[in-house]
C-alpha cells in the first residue's frame, strides 16, 4: 500500500509545524480511566481527605486540653503547693511555655 491511494503507509510523517503555526502550544494527554471511575476516585479522595482533617482536628483539641489541664493544675500547685511542689510545678509550666512559643515560631515561618 503506497500514500497515493489516500491511505498512509508506515512511513509516512506528520509536520506538526507545517499544519498549524508556530504560536501555538501543543499537549499531549492520555487518560487511561473512564470518566465514571475518575468520578468514584476523586470522591473517594474527597472522602479521605475531609476524614483526616477531621481526625487532625479531634486529635489536636485532645492535645490541647489535656496539655491546658496539666498547665492549669501546675498553676494551681504553684500558686498553692509547698517548695518542693514548686520546683517540679515550675519546670513543667516552663517546657509547656516553650514548646507553645516554639510552635508559634514555627508558624509564622510557613
Amino acid at each position: 500500500m503506497n500514500g497515493q491511494n489516500g491511505r498512509n503507509s508506515g512511513n509516512d510523517q506528520i509536520n506538526l509545524g507545517q499544519i498549524i503555526g508556530s504560536d501555538h502550544r501543543y499537549a499531549l494527554t492520555i487518560n487511561n480511566e473512564a470518566p465514571e471511575d475518575a468520578s468514584a476516585r476523586r470522591s473517594n479522595e474527597m472522602a479521605e481527605a475531609v476524614l483526616k482533617r477531621k481526625m487532625s482536628y479531634i486529635l489536636f483539641c485532645f492535645a490541647l486540653f489535656t496539655v491546658g489541664t496539666i498547665f492549669m493544675g501546675c498553676m494551681y500547685v504553684f500558686a498553692t503547693g509547698t517548695a518542693d511542689d514548686k520546683k517540679w510545678a515550675t519546670g513543667i509550666i516552663s517546657a509547656i511555655v516553650s514548646g507553645l512559643i516554639g510552635f508559634l515560631v514555627g508558624q509564622r515561618k510557613r
